[in-house]
């Protein structure tokens, strides 16, 4: 896998200035567990061992508040960020978590929310699977 690429993206998105201390990829616990349980897993955020969000290769793989794990579609993922976007485009809304299945799933803030969407949208993209799935 060519990670130079999608951590360049990540940069450029600030995910990782966002995310802060919160920020997981190929070097944390998180990922590793995830991996050796044979999810395709890439970088993401997680609060605590219990509460976590991150993205796939092709699924965006989650933890809930109510201690639910799940798994949705990046672009599923994406649709819902953009509906949760579009009805609290308010200054002062809280994007500190979706809903997905009556489970609240942990973004962070307004900021992380939009880096991860970005990061989202660019790994949905079929031109760019290439530098990262080989």
């Amino acid at each position: 896998m060519k990670t130079n690429i999608l951590k360049a993206r990540i940069k450029r998105n600030n995910l990782e200035k966002h995310a802060g201390s919160n920020f997981v990829d190929e070097s944390s616990k998180i990922i590793d567990n995830l991996r050796n349980e044979g999810k395709k897993v890439l970088l993401g955020i997680q609060k605590n061992d219990n509460l976590y969000t991150i993205l796939g290769e092709e699924h965006v793989f989650y933890s809930s508040l109510k201690g639910n794990k799940g798994k949705i579609s990046l672009s599923e993922f994406s649709e819902i960020l953009h509906n949760n976007a579009m009805r609290k485009e308010k200054v002062f809304a809280s994007y500190k978590y979706i809903t997905i299945d009556n489970d609240r799933i942990w973004l962070k803030n307004k900021s992380t929310m939009k880096s991860l969407w970005n990061t989202i949208l660019w790994l949905e993209k079929p031109s760019n699977r290439d530098y990262i799935y080989k």
